[in-house]
């Protein structure tokens, strides 16, 4: 999973940076909130046991093991792209970097915490601190 996730990562900021190193290139904002939420739902379904229907469900069911800022920067990601996909007059993220700021924060934090929960049950760590979008 840190293979993909630092492939998802990637490609986010090959979208966000224009072109780089052979990743995929995308200035898409329905693509790259699609893809956030995606990875987003993905780790907090596999490593937190989150449930739900949509990304906003999934936190509201782990909230407790997670730090509120975090929380905070999930649901951020989750409304903007859900006000992408269902609002007729937005056409785009109204600020692309804080999207991917955001989203990285919520990255970042949720690895500290799996690597922290691994540890604590004798594991290794599974995030690669190159994995952040700039």
């Amino acid at each position: 999973t840190t293979q993909k996730q630092s492939e998802i990562v990637q490609v986010l900021v090959a979208m966000g940076n224009g072109p780089s190193k052979g990743y995929v290139h995308s200035n898409n904002d329905y693509q790259l909130a699609i893809e956030a939420s995606k990875e987003l739902e993905y780790l907090l379904e596999k490593e937190f046991n989150a449930h739900g229907q949509g990304l906003h469900e999934k936190v509201s069911s782990v909230e407790s093991a997670i730090p509120v800022p975090t929380v905070r920067s999930i649901r951020y990601v989750a409304t903007l792209r859900n006000r992408l996909i269902h609002d007729r007059e937005m056409r785009a993220l109204p600020d692309r970097q804080k999207f991917i700021s955001k989203f990285d924060d919520a990255m970042v934090e949720l690895n500290i915490l799996i690597d922290k929960k691994r540890l604590d049950a004798g594991g290794t760590h599974t995030s690669d601190p190159g994995c952040v979008i700039s």
